[in-house]
């Protein structure tokens, strides 16, 4: 495996803003999103508020030169937060990756004691990644499943 890096969504250069903006908006993940579609203004004036906010942060992930996708951690305090989690759209086999940045990035750098996430129940390439990785589903809707790992801070 090739050297991962991330890159806070407040450090993106304009092209690296329009290709996240433009995965964003392709229906192979937009599908799985609470809201559909975003505009570029919409998306531009998200990023730009990211600078005053302590309890979200987003980030571009790299393996080696590629980009693999998108990790975010909203809602954070100090012993948890929740996250969200996409892939390039035109890269197949980076969940397992992304899923373990999340786990490594909540352990390492914000100390948290757990993490939640949500997803869709008819997504099941979500929900199976999310197990594997030891969630458990605490909650659960006719829309969507809520899922939370205890981490072990070592």
């Amino acid at each position: 495996m090739q050297e991962i890096s991330l890159i806070n969504f407040t450090d993106l250069n304009e092209q690296e803003r329009m290709m996240i903006l433009a995965w964003r908006n392709d229906e192979r993940v937009a599908k799985f999103m609470k809201n559909r579609s975003v505009s570029q203004e919409e998306h531009l004036k998200f990023i730009e508020s990211l600078k005053e906010r302590g309890d979200k942060r987003y980030f571009l992930v790299k393996e080696g030169e590629i980009y693999i996708g998108v990790i975010d951690f909203i809602d954070i305090t100090k012993d948890s937060c929740e996250f969200g989690i996409y892939a390039n759209p035109k890269l197949k086999g980076k969940g397992q990756i992304l899923m373990q940045t999340i786990i490594d990035y909540a352990t390492k750098a914000l100390k948290i004691k757990e993490l939640k996430s949500c997803a869709y129940n008819e997504n099941e390439k979500a929900t199976n990644l999310y197990r594997k990785f030891g969630f458990e589903i605490y909650d659960k809707d006719e829309q969507m499943s809520y899922m939370s790992l205890y981490l072990n801070l070592a």
